[in-house]
């Protein structure tokens, strides 16, 4: 018996250090941009920023986010903000996590909340250590999936292969035209009231025309 556990041992091992060590040989390349310092009021175009990959249609953002005070009774929203040009029905989504524990993304249209959409934690989050928040889009011009649009985003401590916390997800095929140029900045709002907590943001980066493997 303890030499079939010795093995089972082993093979479970060894399928770890497989998974660990595939996922590293396929993570993402070096970004397209990047920048360590980001305060809420930077914005960032995507159609300035030059890349050589040829996921035409798509692009891929990551930063580091960190948050202490969450004693908070008001609601609050933190994340990323993608503003929309050429879009007659969509001119801003937000999509990130809120102070209660979950994955939300909010649809917007001339100061008019579109959709929301909500989705609880499905791990532990611990208040104060620092996480990856991750967003993906693609646009109606991307090969993958022709004519379809779409926004993801991951929040995950670590290097996220086990260390997923949250995550949502929202088809956009059916709000119009998304291949305008997209601008994205940082945002911290409340959701209850006027004022909201003000979240630490690092190390954002950019994959324009990028496939990312998450």
């Amino acid at each position: 018996m303890k030499r079939i556990a010795k093995i089972s041992t082993g093979i479970i091992a060894g399928f770890v250090l497989i998974f660990a060590t595939t996922a590293f040989v396929i993570s993402d390349p070096k970004p397209d941009f990047e920048k360590r310092n980001i305060n809420l009021s930077d914005y960032f175009s995507v159609s300035k920023i030059e890349s050589d990959n040829s996921r035409i249609g798509t692009f891929k953002t990551a930063v580091k986010f960190q948050m202490k005070n969450y004693n908070n009774l008001e609601k609050e929203f933190y994340g990323q903000e993608i503003i929309i040009s050429g879009n007659p029905n969509v001119d801003r989504i937000l999509i990130g996590i809120t102070n209660n524990l979950i994955s939300r993304i909010e649809i917007w249209n001339n100061k008019k909340l579109v959709k929301v959409k909500e989705i609880g934690f499905f791990n532990k989050m611990t208040w104060g250590d620092t996480q990856t928040m991750t967003v993906q889009f693609y646009d109606e011009t991307n090969t993958k999936y022709a004519e379809k649009s779409g926004i993801s985003m991951r929040f995950f401590e670590g290097q996220g292969i086990f260390g997923d916390i949250g995550g949502t997800r929202l088809d956009l095929t059916n709000y119009g035209n998304f291949n305008g140029d997209k601008t994205i900045k940082l945002f911290s709002k409340s959701i209850d009231s006027e004022k909201a907590s003000k979240p630490k943001f690092l190390d954002f980066k950019i994959w324009k025309n990028h496939q990312s493997f998450d």
